[in-house]
């Protein structure tokens, strides 16, 4: 015997806790916390609302133009350092944005941020996960969406008392920092390209006893899957980025809630609560998504994950005066929230494989981004046209039901494209 190959496990959740560096960290402390700054930018710049938020609208688009890019060098070089400089540049243009007293610097700072969120945001976090868990990947998964959750939620109330205290500036300067650091920090540390590159096996896999047998059999296993020429003429990929991004822009619609209650019988106090509701819900939905997504698979989940979005919608809709019931709507719709950072990425595994994930999975990342901006236009054409939410729960409600349906199509057909090679 040559000697045996060892299990990667306690590296793959070293690994995991990079993860929470570069995509829960900046995602949930800076990005997820945005709106807080909005009004007092905005009282302080004499800025309307459109112009303050326009960074948002731009850090999508060039997003989307970025994650291609960013699935090839994440597959080519080494994603620690590539990692780390992102979460560096990312975390500075943030610090920066502190002293931003013009228009076109928050323009800029969008630009920063989509360049760096191509990366970050949607498409590393799978990607390492998918490499380091043969076992267990949804609930890894899982993890680093919950983190994410739970650090907005704390980073919110913290952020918003530092500007009731010293104002937006230094607030935005504190957050920023404790991003830079904490994001750098763990990323160096932790994050590792691939178990093969350390000389381990992915956590779950089943060490053999030749290490030339070990890595052979790790070599099958991560070429499985279709090729990116395959995955581009197929179908499947298409309906994939389209379920993707239906869930993203019914994700998006809760944050419509607030505005919807404020302007009906339940009142502004329902609105905020609800907010909170909907992301508890969507916390405790990725730990049952992800542990799902591993007993079941990614179609049944996803299927899952839909119809109870559109169950709490029609709960939430049709519940009128009643908080108590638009509370429990708003409650179960927060597994329909979960499903955009958990089942997105396991359906694309399930889908096309391991093999190429990172440059397949960019293709879905760069239609995320894209529904992303498209979502804030469409709930506002629409209530500006209606002057109603109604038909905005509608469109939602409608939208998961074609994911109901578009999910076991949409693995059907793309697994045919590399399936029993």
């Amino acid at each position: 015997m040559l000697g045996r190959v060892k299990s990667g496990s306690v590296w793959a959740w070293l690994v995991l806790i990079g993860c929470i560096g570069f995509y829960s960290i900046p995602t949930g402390i800076i990005a997820n916390t945005s709106g807080i700054f909005v009004a007092p930018v905005m009282d302080q710049f004499g800025w309307s609302q459109t112009d303050t938020t326009m960074y948002r609208t731009i850090q999508p688009i060039v997003s989307a133009i970025t994650a291609p890019i960013a699935g090839k060098l994440l597959e080519k070089y080494n994603p620690r350092w590539i990692l780390a400089v992102v979460s560096a540049a990312f975390g500075l243009a943030s610090l920066a944005s502190a002293y931003a007293t013009e228009l076109w610097q928050w323009n800029l700072y969008g630009v920063v941020f989509g360049i760096t969120a191509g990366f970050f945001m949607y498409l590393a976090a799978p990607v390492l996960v998918n490499s380091w868990f043969v076992k267990r990947n949804g609930f890894a998964i899982s993890i680093t969406a919950a983190s994410l959750s739970i650090l907005a939620a704390v980073a919110s109330p913290v952020g918003q008392s530092l500007i009731d205290a010293y104002g937006w500036q230094t607030a935005r300067a504190v957050l920023s920092i404790v991003t830079t650091v904490a994001s750098v920090v763990l990323t160096v540390f932790f994050v590792r390209k691939s178990p093969e590159s350390m000389g381990l096996l992915p956590y779950g896999a089943d060490p053999l006893n030749e290490v030339g047998d070990a890595h052979e059999g790790r070599a099958m296993e991560s070429e499985a899957g279709a090729s990116v020429e395959d995955a581009i003429k197929c179908p499947g990929l298409y309906l994939l980025v389209l379920v993707a991004g239906i869930f993203v822009m019914c994700a998006a619609f809760f944050q419509q809630i607030p505005a919807f209650c404020a302007h009906g019988e339940l009142g502004a106090s329902a609105g905020a609560v609800a907010v909170s509701i909907v992301m508890v819900g969507g916390t405790v939905a990725k730990f049952f998504l992800g542990w799902l997504n591993d007993r079941v698979g990614a179609g049944v989940t996803g299927v899952i994950a839909a119809v109870t979005g559109a169950f709490g919608l029609i709960l939430a809709w049709m519940a009128g005066s009643n908080v108590m019931l638009f509370y429990i709507g708003m409650g179960v719709f927060g597994f329909g929230y979960a499903a955009l950072t958990v089942v997105a990425p396991m359906l694309a595994r399930a889908a096309f494989g391991s093999r190429n994930y990172s440059q397949i999975y960019s293709w879905v990342s760069t239609g995320i981004f894209v529904f992303t901006a498209v979502s804030f236009v469409v709930y506002g054409m629409i209530y500006d046209i209606t002057g109603s939410y109604d038909l905005c729960f509608v469109v939602v409600i409608a939208m998961y039901a074609i994911a109901i349906a578009l999910v076991p199509i949409t693995l059907r057909i793309s697994r045919a494209t590399w399936a029993g090679r």
